[in-house]
């Protein structure tokens, strides 16, 4: 059974056609590899049902929504019945997960190109960043002169800082051998002093902010250097701040994160992500989509990270690319 262009949440849509005798429990979120259904190829938006068996081959991933608004994921290989599915989720409702799984759900079945974050603002007051010429800039919100904002983040967690070539006039990125990633103590008695440094080819670095060097520090300054092949030019980015959150407020957000889904499982680490982005702290939702996709990286999941970069203007509008389509 396949729905193709829909609009509803997944629990509409499975409650509806339970409503009719369908029976529907499950729906597909995200899919890789060789899955079926009753001998099936089994694709992204198949409803399944309580009769059904599904089969997970070799390397091959399943996401699937239930009607309760829980979420379960299938990587290993073998034969599966539904109805043991739904058992396997018959523990307590916990109101919290279900607030932000029905976020994720809703976000990754739209079709309407993510219409729950493109039609409205940006909470964070990110704008254009087309004003800025900076050869590097920094995958954060920015205000309206395309300057980096402080980026709040919780203290003792993991977070990601993302960069990109802004302007290819006075730098290309093949021409790039390497960045030089800086943390700088922010603290008045030693601000400037060096705590961090590390070289990568990668355009982005994870931090763990409770590391003994990150530890004391509330405030943190970040600043990224590349190095060209031949050695003779040194592209610098503007430093930016990152502002650890004030106790109170710090301990009562960790404690609604301990209530969501600890399991190390992509659709959590997507539901984390948009824990992170309704509390404003854009790095460690960051952190949390790329750990979802070093899990799983099916095409509906990288898609709905783009989605967030892009809403939030932390790419640049010539490096995005069409989002994956889920229809097949």
């Amino acid at each position: 059974m396949k729905i193709t262009g829909f609009r509803f949440s997944v629990t509409t849509l499975i409650l509806l056609l339970s409503s009719i005798g369908a029976f529907a429990q499950f729906m597909v979120l995200g899919a890789k590899g060789d899955n079926k259904v009753d001998g099936q190829p089994l694709k992204v938006g198949a409803l399944l049902q309580s009769n059904q068996t599904i089969t997970i081959g070799n390397g091959a991933y399943l996401g699937l929504a239930h009607t309760s608004k829980k979420t379960i994921e299938l990587n290993k290989a073998g034969t599966y019945k539904i109805s043991d599915l739904e058992t396997k989720l018959a523990a307590a409702d916990n109101d919290l997960t279900n607030r932000y799984a029905d976020f994720v759900i809703n976000e990754l079945t739209s079709k309407d190109g993510n219409s729950t974050r493109f039609n409205t603002s940006a909470k964070t007051g990110s704008v254009t960043r087309d004003v800025s010429k900076l050869p590097l800039l920094f995958a954060m919100p920015v205000d309206e002169n395309g300057i980096s904002k402080t980026s709040k983040v919780l203290a003792d967690t993991k977070i990601t800082i993302k960069w990109f070539v802004n302007n290819f006039d006075e730098v290309k990125e093949d021409d790039i051998q390497s960045y030089v990633f800086t943390v700088k103590d922010g603290s008045p008695d030693n601000i400037g002093n060096i705590i961090f440094e590390t070289n990568t080819s990668d355009k982005k670095v994870t931090i763990d902010l409770s590391d003994s060097k990150f530890k004391r520090n509330k405030t943190l300054i970040y600043q990224v250097e590349a190095v060209t092949k031949n050695g003779k030019k040194k592209i610098t980015s503007p430093e930016a701040m990152l502002q650890k959150l004030k106790s109170k407020e710090n301990y009562l957000i960790a404690e609604e994160l301990n209530k969501l889904p600890q399991e190390e499982t992509a659709i959590n680490k997507l539901i984390k992500a948009k824990f992170f982005e309704e509390k404003g702290l854009i790095a460690n939702a960051i952190n949390m989509y790329e750990e979802a996709l070093a899990i799983s990286d099916v095409p509906q999941y990288s898609s709905y990270y783009t989605e967030f970069l892009t809403f939030y203007g932390l790419v640049k509008k010539e490096s995005v690319t069409a989002s994956t389509s889920t229809e097949d």
